[in-house]
């Protein structure tokens, strides 16, 4: 299948079915009489920000000079691994150093915690602020949902999104086509297709993710697809239901018999080199991880994968979906100049900057932008696999304080199950501790 821009009919579709339900801050900034906004006002700042390794990231701090010519304000930035940053993170901010002002929060981790704990500065009057906020920036452009992922139950806004991540299915396509196959419309054809596939040690059949805490991204479209939920409805503990054995006996066991050695201490890098090194015939993760498979200098594969929605379970056919967003710590000394930046990574400009790149954004309009049109990085089966997996999303991780830790409950257990313990045995003890914690948290 040869390479296209989404068409308008799909971006139409797209904001049919992600951009409705704009009520969630009135923020639309345009020009108005008085208007003051000037890039140059914080001239001579200096800006420290905390990254998290990600494509997008990649991609951005390719044009911070941009930004420092623009705004006259001299940027500085570390890039860590997700779990190294959000340790170093919590560390700073608990020290109240104040040297951090502004981070690229994972919302699906950071969102409660770090609102509970006093770290996000409110964005709201930044952005009500003419002076402030450029008159092309247009927050009602970022999607409903991308914009329902920043915003808090106290309704404060606490960063500008970055991307939403639906997980999607990897599968190659050249193989499949040997086979004279379809991608998997459901979890059980996907099994079957990974057994056929299955030839070590030259070709496992399949891989995700089974290392600790990483591990629990994956899951949620197992355990969703399997009918389980997080939380009961008064907000206990739901691990103990049926389902999420079930989920263990299918996720481990795919694992088990379908992945290469060693998978369970595979992060998403190690699935995707394996991935990339023609190791694997079928693999699902955040679809802004496939960038890199399209690049001959760093995949075997580039040209021979083929993306897919995730196929249905027996119970539902889910999307999990992850967003991230730059934020501004209410511990920086320079919050209005952060805000200038976050708002330029942000922009419609740098949005269609990341789709040419291949990582999908949470703007709509970008998606139609002439050049990304012009110049499609992924094949046209990656960008109708983002808008249909947007259309079945749902966030991904339980929404409270300390999802860290839940995420360490669910890996452990996914850990052990994959090392041959009983799936009853794991969730049950997972279910324990997962209590344990809500008692301790969300009181």
């Amino acid at each position: 299948m040869g390479s296209r821009g989404v068409t308008r009919r799909e971006v139409l579709r797209l904001g049919a079915t992600v951009a409705a339900g704009a009520a969630i801050g009135p923020f639309i900034a345009t020009p108005g009489h008085g208007q003051t906004f000037n890039w140059q006002r914080f001239k001579g700042k200096e800006l420290f920000l905390l990254l998290y390794k990600h494509p997008w990231v990649d991609e951005m701090v390719k044009h911070l000079p941009e930004f420092e010519s623009l705004s006259g304000v001299k940027v500085k930035y570390e890039i860590l691994p997700e779990v190294q940053g959000r340790q170093k993170f919590t560390v700073e901010m608990t020290a109240g150093a104040g040297g951090i002002d502004a981070w690229h929060a994972s919302m699906h981790v950071e969102k409660r915690r770090a609102w509970k704990s006093g770290w996000f500065q409110p964005l709201n009057a930044f952005l009500e602020d003419k002076t402030l906020t450029a008159p092309d920036y247009d927050w009602g452009d970022f999607t409903a949902g991308a914009r329902a992922d920043v915003t808090q139950p106290d309704k404060t806004i606490s960063g500008l999104p970055t991307f939403v991540d639906p997980f999607v299915l990897f599968y190659r396509k050249d193989l499949y086509q040997q086979k004279g196959w379809k991608p998997p419309k459901t979890m059980a054809e996907l099994e079957e297709q990974a057994q056929k596939l299955h030839n070590p040690p030259g070709m496992y059949g399949f891989v995700s993710r089974g290392l600790k805490n990483a591990n629990a991204t994956p899951w949620a479209w197992v355990i969703y697809s399997m009918g389980g939920e997080y939380l009961t409805k008064d907000g206990k503990s739901a691990l103990n239901a049926p389902q999420w054995v079930k989920a263990m006996d299918w996720y481990a066991g795919m694992l088990r018999r379908f992945a290469p050695p060693g998978v369970v201490n595979f992060n998403w890098y190690e699935c995707s080199a394996a991935f990339m090194q023609g190791q694997v015939g079928i693999y699902y993760d955040g679809v802004n991880f496939a960038n890199q498979f399209e690049d001959p200098s760093k995949s075997k594969i580039a040209g021979k994968v083929g993306y897919a929605a995730l196929p249905a379970g027996p119970a539902a056919h889910v999307a999990p979906t992850f967003t991230n967003a730059m934020a501004i710590t209410s511990q920086s000394r320079n919050k209005e100049a952060a805000f200038l930046f976050i708002q330029w990574a942000t922009n419609k400009q740098n949005a269609a900057r990341e789709l040419l790149a291949g990582v999908g954004v949470g703007r709509v309009t970008p998606w139609n932008n002439p050049e990304v049109k012009a110049k499609p990085k992924m094949p046209a089966d990656w960008y109708t696999a983002y808008l249909e997996s947007l259309k079945v999303g749902r966030a991904g991780l339980p929404e409270i304080i300390d999802v860290t830790q839940y995420r360490d409950i669910i890996g452990v257990a996914i850990q052990k199950a994959i090392e041959g313990a009983k799936s009853e045995t794991v969730i049950a003890q997972a279910h324990k501790e997962f209590q344990e914690l809500l008692d301790k948290t969300e009181k």
